[in-house]
């Protein structure tokens, strides 16, 4: 799992937590909101820089591999040892490969998802006001849904 994932679901639970929690935890938790929005922001931040951050690793390694003319064991899924049947025992190491695209969108969006029924349920009980809940939505990059803004 990637780190950048776990850290949102991470965060994405947390407020959850507090959705249904009760008004006076919840307003224990408001007392911190500029960290749980920043918190947010954060996790959000390092998903969508996560290609750049993983191209930079690929590329590091790529250097490392190539001045040190790297090898290693040519794996065989038979004997879970080096292959002997290989004609090369020992190969250039293979670069990682993306493979978590749905799950940071999904992440994201969740975590997005979380910190606005947060906001909203303090909007609810009346921590914050209407204009209040849209600048935090805003931060978050999401909008409020008018239904939401029925007491």
């Amino acid at each position: 799992m990637i780190y950048t994932i776990e850290r949102a679901k991470l965060i994405t639970e947390q407020l959850r937590k507090f959705v249904d929690s009760y008004a006076y935890m919840v307003a224990g938790q408001f007392a911190n909101i500029d960290f749980w929005i920043d918190e947010t922001l954060n996790s959000i931040s390092a998903i969508d820089q996560h290609n750049v951050r993983f191209e930079k690793m690929c590329e590091a390694q790529k250097e490392w591999i190539e001045e040190k003319n790297v090898r290693v064991p040519d794996y065989c899924y038979i004997c879970n040892g080096i292959c002997e049947l290989s004609e090369q025992h020992y190969k250039k190491p293979e670069l990682p490969k993306q493979r978590a695209k749905n799950e940071k969108k999904e992440a994201r969006k969740e975590l997005v998802n979380s910190a606005y029924y947060f906001l909203v349920r303090c909007f609810k009980i009346g921590l914050l006001n209407e204009e209040e809940l849209k600048g935090y939505c805003n931060q978050i990059g999401t909008s409020v849904d008018l239904d939401d803004l029925k007491k």
